[in-house]
């Protein structure tokens, strides 16, 4: 009896000291493919760990017109459901809030991704393209209780996310499409080849990270 009062009073305190504060991300990324999502990304006072296999579709990335073709317009985003975390990666999650640091969690809310660009006219099917994108949303942390850890979870945090920056989209004519929605701290609408190489560095971090904790 003691140990449940004691953490729900813990849990509380927790919860109530980020709930309803807005952080922005600006760095890191996000990816998404046909049955992968991952979020590992940071700003001030926040850090976020969170990455799924499997359940359907992520990625939503289309031309219109259709196929992708100089002068289509290419359009990236969605709105991104964090508690499909679970299909691959129960309570796996990590988190940074405000000095607070969280394990062992499952994700909610819903994230809103919305960008698009006109494609040029050396465009060639299938080749990655940059678009800008911006994000905003909330996310929801839970732990298991202690008391029962397969029959009851509680709720952290309550957060609102925004951030803005560059995606990196491959739609191929055949095959897996993919984007990279890679963090940064202000709008930036074609990086240098030098942050190409970063945003390719990191996705190669997320990708082995998501595996990982797929297992």
């Amino acid at each position: 009896m003691f140990r449940t009062l004691l953490c729900a009073v813990v849990c509380l305190f927790l919860f109530t000291s980020v709930k309803a504060d807005t952080f922005t991300l600006t760095g890191g990324l996000a990816y998404t493919s046909f049955d992968q999502f991952g979020l590992q990304a940071s700003g001030p006072n926040i850090l976020i760990n969170g990455a799924a296999g499997g359940g359907g579709s992520y990625t939503f990335a289309t031309c219109n017109p259709a196929p992708c073709a100089p002068g289509s317009v290419l359009n990236v985003g969605g709105v991104f459901l964090p508690q499909n975390l679970r299909n691959g990666n129960l309570f796996g999650g990590t988190a940074t809030i405000n000095g607070v640091s969280y394990t062992g969690l499952n994700f909610g809310g819903a994230l809103n991704i919305t960008g698009s660009v006109v494609l040029p006219s050396d465009y060639v099917n299938g080749q990655p393209f940059i678009v800008p994108f911006t994000m905003e949303g909330q996310l929801t942390g839970f732990i298991r209780c202690p008391e029962d850890p397969f029959n009851c979870t509680q709720q952290v945090f309550d957060i609102t996310l925004t951030g803005s920056g560059n995606a990196l989209a491959t739609i191929p004519q055949f095959g897996t499409r993919t984007v990279a929605y890679n963090f940064l701290p202000g709008t930036e609408l074609v990086p240098e080849p030098g942050s190409l190489g970063l945003l390719g560095i990191g996705l190669s971090g997320l990708l082995t990270w998501a595996r990982r904790r797929g297992r």
